[in-house]
């Protein structure tokens, strides 16, 4: 279990996959979350998605706990040890946006890849016109490292994608900063 300071990150559970289905299998969330087209999953599908990356070992997953509900999942994947890098993914019910819990999640897991998993990059690919997610981003330390031109299909339109970093050494820095 990890803890944050608004939320608690801990393995994601057969008897949580009724309610992530809830929050994260809509079309808003998963267009936001994921480059994937927002096809319609059955639950059966959705639990096996789960299960499927269990199996794999495909990254690290959590539930998201906030004030004692469940109220999303993130985690770690593409974890690639010896270049040290990996990417975050997060999704959160809709009527949990714009609380904190996403940055403070955020956070949270870029402590466990840096002193846990030993990485030296975290990354991730965001809807560059997202304010709110490049924002909460922003404030959690990722930095832009590029723009990938009318790289996306969102909404009926094409959209700019942004692929923001941290670093080791830049999230060391803020940590020290911000509890010295």
């Amino acid at each position: 279990m990890l803890r944050g300071e608004r939320v608690v990150l801990r393995p994601i559970q057969p008897s949580d996959h009724a309610r992530l289905y809830e929050l994260v299998e809509t079309i808003e969330v998963r267009s936001l979350s994921s480059n994937d087209p927002p096809m319609p999953l059955s639950f059966e599908q959705f639990k096996a998605k789960y299960e499927a990356a269990e199996e794999e070992g495909a990254g690290a997953w959590f539930s998201i706990d906030a004030d004692g509900e469940l109220v999303g999942e993130c985690g770690l994947h593409s974890i690639e040890h010896y270049q040290q890098r990996a990417e975050v993914g997060i999704s959160l019910g809709r009527e949990y946006w714009g609380r904190g819990y996403g940055q403070d999640a955020v956070r949270t897991l870029l402590g466990y890849g840096f002193r846990t998993l030993n990485l030296e990059k975290i990354s991730l690919h965001v809807i560059a016109d997202d304010e709110r997610a490049v924002g909460a981003y922003r404030k959690a330390g990722f930095v832009e490292e590029g723009r990938l031109r009318s790289h996306l299909w969102y909404d009926g339109t094409r959209h700019d994608e942004l692929v923001m970093s941290v670093l080791r050494d830049d999230w060391k820095g803020a940590s020290s900063a911000s509890t010295g």
